[in-house]
This record gives structure tokens, sequence and C-alpha cells, in this order.
């Protein structure tokens, strides 16, 4: 079997990784992920946009007071299921970033419970050789987070903010590039654990 590498060596102007990224920054301009607008100086940056829903005053007034915040296992709709176990980690760390809320592990002590649904996951190929070989992967994943105040009974008309955040990014899966796919996904979901966290309303710094 021929590896990626000989096959790329075979490309007129592909040398060593400086000339893999020149094609993968080509051939990502042609994609459905539009990868251009944020640079190619390297694989491993990532994008995403978020959804939010209007604050209420009464939330907004509840905010005010600094927090403790229960995080709940996401409710996975993907084929996925190593990836619930593995965002709550990574929002257990990023939320920590926030100084209107302390993450606890008792959800009796909480005052705000973060809801959430992983609602899509998909791994894509993205731009291929002249073999028809995948040289880069995009993942992509979609996740809804709605954070309640916690009241008696954890009525649905406490008090809440509603998000949807997208994250997307690449991975080469030949050398001189190579990463590997856990890896990625580890990236995938920092970013949208990082994502999540930029949306959560901060008093005193979201107007």
């Amino acid at each position: 079997m021929i590896s990626t590498r000989a096959r790329l060596s075979r490309l007129p102007g592909v040398t060593g990784a400086s000339g893999l990224r020149q094609l993968l920054c080509i051939g990502l301009t042609l994609t459905g992920f539009s990868f251009a607008p944020f640079g190619c100086a390297t694989l491993s940056k990532g994008f995403g946009d978020t959804e939010s829903e209007p604050l209420t005053l009464e939330y907004r007034k509840f905010r005010s007071a600094r927090r403790l915040l229960y995080i709940q296992n996401f409710d996975n709709r993907t084929f996925s299921p190593q990836l619930t176990g593995r965002l709550k980690d990574k929002l257990q760390v990023a939320y920590t970033r926030l100084s209107s809320v302390v993450v606890t592990p008792d959800k009796k002590a909480a005052q705000l419970i973060l809801y959430g649904k992983i609602l899509f996951y998909a791994e894509e190929p993205g731009v291929f050789d002249r073999s028809a070989a995948p040289l880069t992967y995009n993942l992509s994943i979609v996740a809804s987070v709605r954070i309640r105040a916690r009241g008696e009974g954890e009525e649905d008309t406490q008090p809440y903010e509603q998000h949807t955040v997208r994250y997307a990014t690449t991975y080469s899966a030949g050398e001189p590039l190579f990463e590997s796919r856990y890896t990625a996904e580890e990236r995938l979901l920092d970013g949208l654990a990082d994502r999540i966290v930029n949306a959560t309303y901060e008093p005193g710094a979201t107007p």
C-alpha cells in the first residue's frame, strides 16, 4: 500500500509540512466547512457560532449574586456516548473562568443547574488526494444548553438562559501533520466548552 506521504510526494509543488498546509488551505475553501476566514496557519484551530435567547430581567437580577452551579450529564442524541462524560469534565474546568459561578458536585446545594443536549456530532472527509484518499477530516458538533435557577421541585417556570452552540474543527489523517481522531475530538470538546462558557451570562461583563 502506498502511504499518504508517498502519494503527496507525487503532487507538484507539495514538499513537507509547509506544502501540505498550502494544499489543505486550498482544499478547505472548497469544502462545506469554510475554514479560510479563520486562517490556515495551523489545522488545530476550530470555529463556531452561538444562538442565544434574550435574558429576562428576572434572570439578570437572580444572577447578580454569585451562585453555585451543578452540571447535569448531557442528554446525548448521537451515536457517540463517550462524548457525554468528556464534555462534562471540560465544562467543569472551563467554568472556573467565570467569577459569578462556582461549580459544585452537590446538586442539592446548587442554585443553578446546567442542562444540555448533544444534538449532532459528525466526522466527514475533508480534502482528498489524487487517489481519492482523505487527507483531512472535519469534525462538527452541536449542543443546546439551558442554565436554570434551581427551585423547589425544579419547576420549568424558574428563570433561565438558553443557548445553542455549534463548533467545528479539522484534522490531518496523514503525515507530516498526522493527528489522531481522539486528540481532534478533545480539541473539539474544548472549543465547545469554551463557547458555552463564553455564552453564559456574566454580571458586569455582558450588557
